[in-house]
């Protein structure tokens, strides 16, 4: 029964200073645990806000008509004929940079997209879907057909295009604001 007993004993001192004996191994782990964690909760914080102005021409001191860019706001009435400059602006206000931002824009079905008005960030690509935003491509082609039967690829009429997407090729910074615009004519 002694033996019984001092093997009992043994067997608990040694689990019980194992944990002492690991102390630093363990401490370890659970602070590479703790900083995975902490850098999990820092990311990026992107929001987007859009906003709406209208192409109005005004009259200046000199007698020249010039175009300048009206916000529209609340209940804002427009006509067949208005051009209209969707912005939208990036800020991330997370701690950390964005990777991948990608903005995508559809054209308003009461809309047709204004080819070239597009204006952003010199680190983003600008690609155009004229399916829906199915697909996107730089340079959108039609199949047209000519009067003699045969059929051949031509640029999209502006009237094709339904989405526009910036695919930003630099990180947003954290803190940074960016901008992209277009601009459409009313229907």
């Amino acid at each position: 029964m002694k033996r019984k007993f001092m093997f009992g004993l043994g067997l608990a001192a040694m689990v019980a200073t194992a944990p002492l004996t690991m102390s630093t191994p363990v401490f370890a782990s659970l602070q590479e645990v703790g900083d995975a964690i902490a850098q999990k909760l820092m990311r990026p914080d992107v929001t987007l806000e859009m906003g709406v102005e209208k192409q109005v021409i005004v009259v200046d001191e000199n007698g020249q008509e010039k175009a300048e860019w009206q916000p529209l706001e609340g209940e804002a009435t427009v006509q067949p004929g208005d051009i209209l400059r969707y912005v939208v602006a990036s800020a991330n206000a997370g701690d950390v940079d964005a990777d991948d931002l990608v903005i995508t824009q559809p054209i308003p079905a009461e809309m047709t997209y204004v080819i070239g008005s597009e204006k952003g960030n010199d680190a983003a690509d600008v690609t155009y879907s004229i399916d829906n935003g199915a697909t996107y491509v730089a340079e959108p082609m039609v199949e047209v057909t000519l009067p003699d039967g045969t059929v051949e690829m031509q640029p999209a009429p502006a009237e094709a295009y339904t989405h526009l997407k910036w695919t930003f090729s630099e990180a947003l910074n954290a803190e940074e604001v960016i901008s992209v615009s277009n601009e459409v004519t009313v229907k």
